[in-house]
């Protein structure tokens, strides 16, 4: 597919919005643009809905819904949404690019927080959501990350004492390792963010707790838990303005079918649930996380897991009130998160889950592999050796390691479209097992000194109308609605406005093979008819309107 924008660099705001205003200016019949929230700083956090509104407006067709940066720092996310963005306006002449815009809408929230990810941006400074002091009111005892030296990059930062945990690797001087219990002689350190100490003693050197802790992916209405349960829980849920747009934006959106959520890091697909086990969640659900796990794993090489069963460490807590168990268990939607950057794969590393290494001896040779690639792939600049610096508080340190933020976190900048490209390419699939509303020709027999009206709509769709049996339980979406309208018809049987029900996908049709050969074995179905007795003259326009909440529009019309 054809792009239009630079993959280089990791957008500013203002790069942000000047694309999509863009966009709008340009296309505008295929755009609609709007904030859906401002931010304590002012800065708008935009939504940019797209379809093609010459075969239906933007709430009358079933919706994609892509999202990035509930944290601040993943912006290699927010780099693979705007990447969606451009496929979809580079190439409108584009056969398939045209079907999908006539057929479905793309909303898609590039950057969730951007007050948050300006000061990622902008400065050395790391943060999780936002730069809001929280839990705390003022900084905490022990290292404040700074950057000390000037490079533009906070590191690590070894100090030398003869009850230091760490001494040189003999494999590469930029390595550390433990130290053995029965090493008395050499240089042996302790190593700490560069920074400052906050309240510092003269003696005890310990890492302060975070000054922004404030994590939006903890803050939603669902399987909440406050911080003493959950660490960046919130005051309450939703009480952050960027968490309460994201909320109010997917519950105003009655036609979003799936939500995707871009992160980073890790390499991996990510579904509900998260606060309990796959299995205590509709099977049929699953199921379809599975089959679209495996088109994500075809299209990216990253493993789609199940968040509690197989991505969280075994005996960890749940996590509670997540943007993915709201999306799934409170709207009833599809919810896919994305773990962009494989940093460990990549480095030669088993791509399983949880990546967590199990040992001292594990981590190093992890630690290893990463360094080698990044000599490989980036120069042997890339990392800072140990260098000496004059701390103003400790005296004589080294301060030195790898930009955290564009090795680990994110991908190097010239990885950056690779990374975009291949998520791109599963999105662009996943959005075609959406619902969708098709009418066939509408039925007109003769009946007595009137016409009986025999009108059919199926889905062709992978999904159900309703989207999930979690949504059906919770009895969040509507039936799948004939109306039969024409100047002047009189109606003798059936209602003007007639509930059909929902309609499944082929995704509840199984495909059963045996000895005896292959076969389907179909439950309820994914096509109904809505039936009319009408009177009315010949020459008469009739339409019959099918609509669903989440499976769009969709007319038949004839003439008598």
């Amino acid at each position: 597919m054809k792009h239009s924008q630079k993959y280089d660099h990791f957008y500013l705001y203002s790069e942000i919005e000047e694309i999509i205003k863009g966009y709008l200016r340009e296309y505008p019949s295929f755009t609609r643009l709007e904030s859906i929230g401002v931010t304590a700083e002012g800065r708008n956090i935009w939504a940019v809905s797209v379809t093609d509104t010459a075969n239906g407006g933007f709430e009358e067709k079933p919706a994609y819904c892509v999202n990035a940066n509930i944290h601040a720092g993943e912006v290699t996310g927010s780099m693979c949404a705007m990447y969606l963005l451009d496929v979809l306006y580079s190439n409108m002449d584009d056969p398939e690019i045209k079907k999908l815009l006539a057929s479905y809408t793309f909303y898609v929230i590039p950057r969730i927080t951007p007050d948050g990810s300006e000061t990622y941006l902008t400065t050395p400074e790391t943060l999780r959501s936002v730069n809001h002091m929280y839990p705390f009111e003022q900084l905490m005892p022990g290292v404040q990350p700074k950057d000390m030296d000037g490079d533009g990059v906070i590191r690590r930062m070894r100090v030398k004492t003869p009850y230091g945990v760490w001494k040189e690797s003999p494999d590469d001087p930029r390595l550390m390792v433990k130290r053995l219990p029965d090493d008395t002689e050499g240089d042996f350190y302790n190593i700490f963010n560069e920074g400052y100490i906050e309240n510092f003693n003269g003696l005890d050197i310990k890492q302060a707790p975070a000054k922004w802790g404030n994590d939006f992916n903890r803050n939603f209405p669902f399987a909440w838990g406050n911080e003493v349960k959950q660490a960046g829980a919130g005051v309450y849920p939703l009480y952050n303005t960027e968490t309460k747009a994201m909320a109010d934006f997917i519950a105003g959106h009655k036609n979003i079918c799936c939500i995707v959520n871009m992160h980073t890091m890790g390499g991996v697909y990510l579904y509900p649930p998260a606060y309990k086990s796959a299995s205590e969640a509709f099977k049929e659900d699953m199921e379809v996380y599975k089959a679209m796990g495996k088109m994500a794993t075809e299209e990216s090489g990253y493993p789609a897991v199940n968040v509690k069963d197989e991505y969280i460490a075994k005996g960890s807590g749940p996590i509670l009130g997540l943007f993915d168990d709201f999306n799934h268990f409170v709207m009833g939607l599809v919810n896919f998160t994305i773990e962009c950057w494989d940093l460990y794969p990549r480095s030669g590393c088993p791509h399983v889950y949880p990546n967590v290494p199990k040992n001292d001896d594990e981590q190093y040779e992890l630690m290893k592999k990463v360094y080698a690639w990044s000599d490989r792939n980036l120069g042997k600049d890339a990392i800072k050796p140990w260098t000496e610096f004059e701390h103003p508080q400790l005296g004589m340190v080294e301060i030195g390691g790898y930009d955290y933020k564009t090795l680990v976190q994110n991908c190097p900048p010239s990885f950056i479209f690779q990374e975009a490209e291949k998520h791109g390419r599963f999105m662009l699939r996943q959005v075609k097992t959406l619902p969708r509303l098709v009418s066939r020709p509408l039925k007109v027999t003769p009946f007595g000194d009137g016409f009986k009206i025999e009108a059919n709509v199926y889905n062709p769709g992978f999904l159900p109308t309703y989207v999930t049996k979690e949504a059906l339980s919770l009895k969040k979406v509507g039936p799948v609605k004939a109306v039969i309208e024409g100047e002047g018809i009189e109606i003798f049987e059936g209602e003007k406005e007639t509930s059909l029900g929902q309609l499944e996908g082929y995704s509840s049709i199984k495909a059963a093979s045996a000895m005896g050969g292959q076969t389907s074995i179909i439950g309820d179905f994914c096509e109904k008819k809505a039936t009319w007795i009408i009177k009315a003259p010949r020459g008469t326009r009739v339409t019959v309107r099918f609509s669903h909440p989440r499976a769009g529009v969709s007319e038949a019309e004839t003439v008598l």
